[in-house]
């Protein structure tokens, strides 16, 4: 059986027909495009040069991304911690961060990451050299409630010049120890000094003989000084006084301080301590079985130097200290000039602010009043109080630590003050210390 024309067309359009039919009726297909091959995203990194020395050699990290984006890097340090950078890739893909150097000992892995595509790519890579730490005095001794300055030398090696972090003994139960810096940069080829603070206790620190290890660390490798420091600490010789204050360095009015030291078992010191304002006091301790005694905890009220003259009350024997609290303040006035007449007042608000901590009573005064005729001055504050009797009264104004107080100054003038204009200073003392306003007060009285 045949088939018309016609039919064929029709059965083509419905897609019945076979394609022997569809070539006989001249109809041919369209071709299937070849599939395209895909693209992979790559994102390339490498250190330059590869073999650098720490702390001396600039290096760079380069690579190829996508053109136009901006590469990400996260980069792990010998020591764990974690620092980001980042850089910008130009038309051709290229990208460059650096020149810099390597400051630790160790490795480093980064994760670059091409911020188009996502792609990521991980290197690994170190820094060559080394240092040494050695100790001028590998033995040493000390008397309890002394303390002893221990040089320690830090040197290169192979080129080193990066950074060594010096760790804190803990080997002397009952001591302070310290270092003049924790941190310390070690030039290529050369040497680089910190100083051990060891200060024994003479209420904690028992005698005897400690190993103390002194160790430095650059990343992720650290070296110990051989052989560690034979530290002897020996009781002081009969008959003598020792006195410590301790913790060094407390803040006026907020750390707890106490002095300790070694005396006659049994016995008594007084201690002879003259404060910051020339005032001394005396106060006695008690000295125990051991031959230790202590006074505190207590908190240094004011601001400058405390001078103390401690006395065995068996022997005689005497020990002086000096030392001094840290913290500051500082004295403001609201407006620095006023214009009244006779018989009139002008008012004034004064700001003591805490500085580093402090906190404590501040006396405030208007010293230049007593050269103005008639005028006096009168203060207004919540935080005022007075210490003592007429005519030895004292007006204390508290500030507390890291905050400000601010009081009324009320300046009255009277009918003997004269016309004219007058320089007058506001100011704040604590202690030995006094801070005056930046600015003199300008009161200009009138007829």
């Amino acid at each position: 059986m045949t088939l018309s024309h016609k039919t064929a067309i029709l059965m083509i359009a419905l897609g019945l027909l076979a394609p022997a039919v569809a070539e006989s009726a001249n109809v041919t297909p369209a071709p299937t495009p070849a599939p395209r091959a895909p693209v992979t995203p790559i994102v390339t990194a490498a250190l330059s040069p590869a073999d650098p020395i720490v702390g001396a050699t600039r290096v760079t990290i380069a690579g190829k991304a996508t053109a136009g984006a901006t590469v990400v890097g996260m980069s792990i340090f010998p020591d764990g911690t974690r620092h980001g950078f980042s850089a910008k890739a130009d038309d051709a893909g290229a990208y460059r961060v650096g020149p810099f150097v390597l400051w630790q000992l160790g490795t480093y892995q980064d994760v670059i990451r091409d911020s188009v595509t996502g792609t990521t790519r991980m290197i690994s890579y170190s820094g060559g050299g080394d240092f040494r730490i050695a100790v001028d005095e590998p033995s040493a001794t000390i008397v309890t409630g002394d303390q002893k300055r221990l040089k320690v030398t830090l040197a290169s090696v192979g080129g080193f010049g990066g950074e060594v972090t010096l760790q804190r003994p803990a080997a002397v139960r009952g001591a302070v120890i310290w270092w003049s810096a924790t941190r310390l940069r070690v030039p290529p080829g050369g040497s680089a000094t910190a100083i051990l603070n060891i200060r024994t206790l003479a209420l904690y620190t028992r005698p005897g003989v400690y190993q103390v290890a002194v160790q430095g660390a650059s990343g992720s490798v650290t070296h110990a000084a051989t052989p560690a420091i034979a530290l002897t600490v020996q009781p002081p010789p009969p008959g003598t006084i020792t006195a410590t204050l301790s913790p060094d360095h407390p803040v006026v009015g907020v750390t707890k301080v106490r002095i300790a030291g070694r005396a006659t078992a049994g016995r008594e010191v007084i201690d002879a301590s003259t404060f910051p304002d020339g005032i001394t006091h005396a106060f006695g301790m008690n000295v125990g079985g051991a031959g230790t005694y202590h006074d505190g905890p207590f908190v240094l009220q004011q601001l400058g130097t405390y001078h103390d003259v401690l006395r065995d009350s068996a022997t005689g024997a005497k020990i002086e200290i000096s030392y001094q609290g840290v913290g500051d303040f500082s004295t403001s006035v609201d407006r620095t000039s006023a214009t009244v007449a006779r018989g009139e007042e002008a008012k004034f608000e004064v700001t003591f602010k805490s500085l580093s901590g402090f906190a404590g009573d501040i006396t405030p005064a208007v010293p230049d009043l007593s050269q103005i005729a008639g005028a006096t001055a009168s203060w207004s504050s919540p935080a005022l109080t007075v210490r003592g009797t007429p005519p030895w009264s004292t007006l204390l104004l508290t500030v507390r630590s890291g905050d400000s107080t601010a009081a009324g100054l009320t300046i009255k003038t009277s009918s003997e003050t004269q016309p004219g204009t007058y320089k007058i200073n506001v100011q704040g003392t604590n202690g030995s210390v006094t801070h005056a306003a930046p600015s003199a007060i300008e009161l200009i009285v009138k007829q």
